[in-house]
């Protein structure tokens, strides 16, 4: 069973570096910040945030062996290629328009189609469900503690950050997005 672990587990892993990788291969304009941009502090938020996630990940790992290590590397390797899946998809829908750094276009105009038809945010959700399914596949309770008290406060930052900016550019049809649509959990949220 512990050699299942390790395969699930480095799958959960290359769940996240797959869209990262593919994604900055891309490179182009949307790279880049651009002037008029928004705010860096929420990035570095997000990155101090999986500074301190990745190596609790790591040096507190559970073990690889009994049904319950499997169980927790299966579904954590599940919830990771779904974030995964949905970071490329709305990655791709963002096009040219995607940046690390919040800003806003209006010469591209507001997306909201795909996955951002039903939330603002899909790839602050996707990064949410890649972090909960890598500490849940690596069954690392610190881990699993900073998703709640560290990279969902500063995604929600970010995203918070964002909003401001897109009310900013696109006034009237941002905020009429905003009304038909959830920040990050479908229907809820």
């Amino acid at each position: 069973m512990s050699t299942a672990v390790v395969v699930l587990r480095v799958v959960s892993l290359l769940a996240l570096a797959a869209p990262v990788w593919l994604t900055a291969r891309r490179g182009g304009p949307g790279t880049r910040a651009h002037q008029g941009g928004g705010d860096r502090a929420p990035l570095v938020a997000n990155l101090a945030a999986f500074a301190v996630f990745f190596p609790s990940l790591l040096v507190a790992a559970g073990s690889t062996i009994g049904s319950r290590a499997l169980l927790l590397a299966a579904v954590g390797s599940l919830l990771a290629v779904v974030g995964g899946a949905l970071v490329l998809r709305s990655r791709i829908e963002l096009g040219p328009s995607w940046s690390l750094v919040p800003r806003a276009d209006p010469a591209r105009g507001l997306v909201t189609t795909g996955p951002y038809r039903v939330v603002r945010h899909p790839i602050y959700l996707a990064f949410t469900l890649l972090a909960t399914g890598e500490a849940l596949a690596f069954d690392s309770w610190p881990a699993l503690l900073i998703v709640p008290f560290g990279i969902v406060p500063s995604l929600a930052w970010r995203a918070r950050a964002e909003e401001r900016l897109l009310s900013r550019t696109f006034g009237e049809p941002y905020a009429a997005y905003r009304q038909r649509t959830r920040m990050m959990i479908p229907y809820l949220l």
